[in-house]
């Protein structure tokens, strides 16, 4: 079990030289000074915040060049892509150009808090057996009000196969050694949704021991923009989440990790798309995921023929199975 720790006052430890954070950014140039201010006076630490510019059409470049005047090219690293290529590509170009022990994802739109890093950071030099370690994240609004009755991201769990697929910490929300990324690799090209839950799981599987630290990391800005996520029914979303259930199970094969509380779990959520899909009119990818989830359940007898049932079901009562499973009621 991923025991808690709450991290107090700074000690005197030997820190990491330098932490790099990796923040991707897409016409978000209001937001970047937000974003890169927290931990520009982080105590006891060298930062280095890498701003990669994914094709903006705004005046990020301009606000980039303000934060290296102010802070110094060597604290603020800009990197400009060509074409709009997604987060995924950004961070494994920033990747590429970190040069800190230490590494952190944050999207611009997010706001760091210095402290909760600082923990996350004690605890890595406390604990050098760790591989990674991980805080709360809190959902606000865009003003930065945390949403009412909404719990921070951020949890233990357990060394079950199951839990390869949980979701327990934010993007933002961890603290990785260099060697913990460098044994998971790259974030997957093929996935235009569920980037993160899919690179979790990967940690899970090859970056070592982590540790949950109570302490609040960040805060998850919600607003009108776009975003990768989103409530509305996206048929590429869909399709990137059967690619990440198919990725998360290979691996967990291949690390002999799998079981059958693991398969059922990736099949149930491909169950859920497949009637959000009927429930949107898309047969075909009712059909894939269907089939896919059927794939995770082969060997399982009983799921293979509920999953089946299921299939064979009329797609107009997709919706209201959906809601019968989820309790939750489907947006357009």
């Amino acid at each position: 079990m991923h025991n808690s720790l709450t991290c107090g006052e700074a000690k005197s430890v030997t820190m990491q030289p330098l932490l790099s954070v990796i923040c991707p950014t897409h016409d978000r140039a209001s937001f970047l000074p937000g974003c890169v201010a927290p931990l520009m006076d982080l105590e006891r630490m060298d930062v280095e915040f890498i701003v990669v510019d994914d094709a903006s059409g705004d005046n990020t470049r301009e606000v980039v060049l303000d934060l290296q005047r102010r802070y110094g090219e060597d604290r603020i690293v800009s990197i400009r892509l060509e074409k709009n290529s997604g987060a995924q590509v950004a961070r494994n170009r920033g990747m590429e150009k970190a040069r800190g022990g230490m590494i952190l994802f944050c999207d611009s739109d997010d706001v760091l808090i210095a402290s909760g890093v600082a923990d996350l950071a004690e605890a890595l030099s406390r604990n050098p057996d760790l591989g990674y370690a991980y805080g709360n994240v809190a959902m606000t609004d865009e003003s930065l009000k945390p949403l009412e009755g909404m719990n921070p991201i951020g949890s233990s769990f357990g060394d079950s196969p199951i839990e390869i697929a949980g979701y327990d910490w934010h993007t933002m929300g961890a603290l990785y050694r260099r060697e913990c990324l460098e044994r998971v690799g790259p974030w997957n090209l093929d996935l235009t949704g569920s980037q993160d839950w899919e690179y979790q799981a990967r940690v899970k599987l090859a970056g070592g021991r982590g540790l949950h630290v109570d302490t609040l990391v960040g805060l998850w800005r919600q607003h009108g923009g776009n975003r990768v996520g989103t409530k509305a029914f996206r048929p590429d979303y869909v399709r990137s989440v059967v690619t990440a259930c198919h990725v998360i199970l290979e691996g967990a094969r291949m690390a002999g990790r799998s079981d059958r509380s693991l398969r059922r779990r990736l099949a149930k959520k491909l169950i859920l798309h497949a009637l959000e899909s009927g429930a949107a009119g898309d047969a075909g990818l009712r059909s894939l995921c269907f089939a896919a989830a059927r794939g995770a359940l082969t060997g399982d007898l009983a799921g293979e023929a509920g999953c089946s049932f299921l299939s064979l079901l009329p797609a107009w009562g997709d919706g209201s199975l959906w809601r019968l499973l989820t309790g939750r009621k489907l947006t357009g």
